[in-house]
């Protein structure tokens, strides 16, 4: 149950990181070296690993009382 409430909102959260930092980066003067896709896409996938992380642990957190 948590790990599909933790991939649901994670992939949620990162596609949201994605769209939100690509536009960012696209606006700002980036070197020619930097691609703002590629740097949004690592962006998109810190934020669903800790999005992921954060529900694997509050499962055992919250987990009821033997």
């Amino acid at each position: 149950m948590f790990l599909v409430i933790g991939v649901l909102f994670g992939g949620l959260a990162a596609v949201a990181a994605f769209v939100i930092s690509y536009n960012e980066y696209r606006q700002r003067m980036l070197r020619l070296d930097q691609n703002p896709r590629t740097m949004a896409l690592g962006t998109a996938v810190v934020t669903f690993v800790f999005f992921f992380v954060a529900c694997i642990v509050l499962a055992f957190v919250l987990r009821p009382p033997a």
